[in-house]
């Protein structure tokens, strides 16, 4: 498989995938593993469970590929994702905050379908976007704990 047929499965998966669940099936190896989250198990299953819950508490969830690279069978993609905080997140209850992160994913493809995923997101600037201090325990502007 070359490198551009690659970057053709992981573009679908990116700008597809969020849309419509059911082409985890497609997209993803039934030996699929998320580096992020091994313990979860492995295939299509586990990326769509993960989707599932990005869309609960973001339900207008969108993602955008700005940048892709492949060499060989990985590809790196440089994303960006909007949306707004309408459910339980971490704990955090909705905020109604619209939120923008940025992330880095590195995917390897076999056979048409993604096999491995590592990435990379800006979850403190989501909190941050969401008004929680992070590692603090506490909002944004409230006053520090006394110790």
């Amino acid at each position: 498989m070359s490198a551009e047929a690659a970057k053709a499965v992981v573009r679908r998966f990116y700008t597809e995938l969020f849309r419509d669940l059911a082409l985890a099936e497609e997209c993803i190896s039934p030996d699929y593993v998320d580096h992020n989250n091994a313990d979860a198990g492995h295939g299509p299953n586990v990326l769509r469970s993960h989707v599932a819950a990005l869309l609960h508490t973001f339900p207008d969830f969108t993602i955008e590929t700005e940048d892709i690279l492949a060499e060989g069978d990985r590809v790196v993609t440089r994303v960006s994702g909007r949306g707004t905080h309408a459910g339980t997140w971490m704990q955090i209850e909705p905020t109604g905050s619209v939120i923008h992160v940025k992330g880095i994913n590195i995917d390897r493809v076999s056979n048409w379908r993604i096999v491995e995923h590592w990435g990379e997101a800006d979850t403190v600037g989501m909190l941050i976007q969401m008004g929680v201090a992070p590692f603090s325990g506490r909002a944004i502007g409230e006053p520090p704990t006394p110790w």
